[in-house]
């Protein structure tokens, strides 16, 4: 029996292992590249509360797109963000500092992960991503898809204003919308109404939060990892020990 007990903390310990790089909260560096300069611009509203009923919003001036950022004091582990790194905003409330700053790089999606809207995310960025990639446009389509994802407190993508009234509910509006953004609006509202077709795609990457108590929330991805062949081996010959154990024990 001490021998198994002693297996099941060995076993334990090695997950523990495995798991750590992707619990532990590492840092980066980010200077801001201005490269969304000239990039398609409009007006996004978020909602702020009601007046007599009617929906009141917070409104801004923004240019859309990802961000490009030069990188140092990279500490997650992720090479290729030694050589620079791209991410959107998902915070609107919150000015982007453009000065070097420190942020925590979180894996997973953050309160998104594991419920509809991170859903939605992973299929944004599966299915689009790529698309995004191709023009100024389409870049800034992905940045209002995912604001309208995030911001909308209902699962009924439309980045057009709607405002109405029902004797059940009262005066009623989207959380989020935007107008302008010369096409972007209409590319991003295409594919919002592409996320539930036979054709969407899911899992092709690994997302990080990144958050600094300066500067807005950002979302990075990378291509979807496999847990590395040392770290399988390790679990695997910790569960041959475990089962070898038992069967001496019975």
């Amino acid at each position: 029996m001490n021998t198994f007990r002693t297996l099941l903390l060995a076993l334990t310990a090695s997950a523990a292992v495995v798991l750590s790089a992707a619990t532990h909260a590492a840092s980066i560096k980010l200077t801001y590249q201005n490269n969304l300069v000239g990039a398609p611009s409009g007006k996004i509203y978020d909602k702020a509360g009601s007046f007599f009923g009617m929906p009141s919003y917070n409104s801004q001036n923004v240019q859309a797109g990802e961000f490009d950022f030069t990188t140092s004091h990279n500490s997650s582990g992720i090479a290729a963000w030694d050589d620079g790194l791209s991410a959107f905003c998902i915070e609107i409330d919150t000015t982007l500092r453009h000065q070097s700053t420190s942020y925590e790089v979180f894996g997973g999606l953050g309160s998104f992960e594991g419920n509809s809207k991170g859903t939605y995310i992973d299929r944004l960025f599966s299915t689009f991503y790529e698309d995004s990639q191709s023009s100024s446009v389409n870049s800034a389509a992905f940045q209002l898809a995912l604001w309208e994802i995030i911001n909308e407190g209902a699962e009924d993508f439309n980045l057009d204003k709607q405002t109405g009234f029902s004797w059940s509910s009262g005066f009623w509006g989207h959380d989020f919308h935007a107008d302008s953004f010369s096409g972007a609006k209409t590319v991003a509202q295409q594919w919002l109404g592409a996320l539930d077709g036979q054709n969407v795609q899911s899992g092709v990457y690994d997302f990080y939060t990144l958050k600094s108590h300066k500067s807005q929330d950002l979302l990075a991805v990378t291509k979807a990892s496999v847990p590395e062949p040392g770290s399988l081996l390790l679990l695997a010959m910790g569960l041959l020990a475990l089962m070898r154990a038992r069967q001496r024990v019975r």
